[in-house]
C-alpha cells in the first residue's frame, strides 16, 4: 500500500536502537519504525476493545457479584 512520509523527533540513543535491530536483521529503518507503528497500533485496538466489552458487560448487570468479589 502506498504512504506518506511525516516527521518524527526521537531520542538519539532510541535511534541508534532502532539502527542497530535493523542492521542485525538485515531490515531497513523504515521496516522496523513501520512494524513498530503497526504492532502497537494493533495493541491499542485490542485494548479499546477490550475496554468497550467491559463497559458493555457493566451496563447489561454482567459482572461480578459482591458475593463473588
Amino acid at each position: 500500500m502506498p504512504g506518506r512520509n511525516f516527521s518524527v523527533r526521537i531520542e538519539n540513543d532510541k535511534l541508534d536502537e532502532i539502527d542497530t535491530l535493523a542492521k542485525a536483521q538485515a531490515r531497513s529503518r523504515n521496516f522496523i519504525v513501520t512494524e513498530a507503528i503497526e504492532r502497537y497500533l494493533a495493541e491499542e485496538r485490542r485494548w479499546i476493545a477490550k475496554v468497550k466489552e467491559g463497559l458493555a458487560a457493566a451496563e447489561a448487570g454482567d459482572f461480578a457479584s459482591e458475593r463473588e468479589v
